[in-house]
């Protein structure tokens, strides 16, 4: 179940609000036997993050929706969490659970002991929740409140991501972006779609910044560039992940800056991206590479994170 981006929360008594963690969305699948972990994506990922499997354990039939964290200072770190992402290799993932462990922060229940829960109102899955990690430790349950100014106070004063605002009436609806969760964003971030990237004239293969498209109900559109918070290891990382293609994937895209060399790529890959506004154009205004959204389908890349 997706939430759908909103510039103030919603009001009333018939709404509980929760933090919005910096981290990657996915679901647990527990059984007596085992634990999975899939991303939004639907990519099993349960073997990177290993440090998860011991808190399923003896817990009995769940599945769990959540946000695997990495925390900095007590903060989550979507900086800290990306050095894990990638990594499959059993050596380099056991010596990454030690330096920088992930937490699993669940704020949904949606089976347990093989009951479809999904159908039953928000309250009624949260007490179920509450109940379920009473019983067993080492989870972390994300807190909802029932006041939303005073929860995206405490999360502003906290450097949080935002609030998300959940209809205490709601079932839970797989895969729908919907009013009934609405989330509210500090930081202007959005998801977007590589369409191409430029070099500096004096070094051509090396990878300075990103040309970003965005899907709209059209297909994809022009969004801008971002060439800030790119550099070394990280750009080299993202350029291994880019596919060429002689022309542009969408049209009316602007012509390279002066001094610039321009590679069109296929728009597969994902990233999230730090913005201060929209300039009257449709363009990016002070762009901010933030990381790579291996979770993220390329038609979720709308730039509203």
């Amino acid at each position: 179940m997706l939430a759908t981006a909103v510039s103030t929360l919603p009001a009333g008594a018939g709404w509980a609000y929760e933090f919005k963690w910096d981290g990657v969305r996915a679901l647990m699948d527990v059984s007596d036997r085992s634990m999975r972990l899939h991303s939004r994506a639907g990519n099993d990922v349960t073997a990177g993050y290993p440090e998860l499997r011991d808190q399923a354990v003896g817990v009995g039939d769940a599945l769990l929706d959540g946000e695997i964290v990495a925390f900095e200072d007590g903060r989550p770190s979507f900086g800290r969490l990306q050095t894990r992402m990638h990594l499959r290799d059993p050596n380099d993932v056991a010596r990454a659970a030690v330096d920088t462990p992930v937490t699993f922060v669940v704020f949904d229940l949606l089976r347990r002991f093989g009951l479809d829960l999904t159908a039953r109102p928000y309250t009624e899955r949260r007490a179920t929740l509450e109940r379920f990690c009473a019983e067993h430790e080492g989870w972390t349950v994300s807190p909802s409140f029932d006041d939303g100014p005073a929860t995206e106070e405490v999360a502003r004063l906290h450097g949080l991501e935002g609030v998300v605002a959940k209809r205490l009436a709601a079932p839970y609806r797989a895969g729908v972006r919907t009013e009934d969760w609405r989330k509210l964003r500090f930081t202007r971030s959005g998801d977007f779609v590589v369409i191409g990237w430029e070099a500096a004239a004096e070094r051509p293969g090396t990878l300075s910044s990103l040309v970003l498209g965005m899907a709209t109900d059209d297909g994809l559109a022009f969004a801008g560039r971002v060439g800030s918070g790119l550099a070394g290891r990280v750009a080299a990382r993202v350029q291994q992940l880019l596919a060429e293609r002689p022309d542009p994937p969408v049209p009316g895209v602007p012509s390279p800056l002066a001094g610039r060399r321009l590679r069109w790529v296929e728009p597969a890959v994902v990233v999230e991206v730090e913005f201060t506004a929209w300039t009257g154009d449709g363009r990016l205004r002070q762009p901010v590479f933030r990381g790579l959204r291996p979770d993220k389908q390329v038609e979720e890349a709308r730039g509203d994170g």
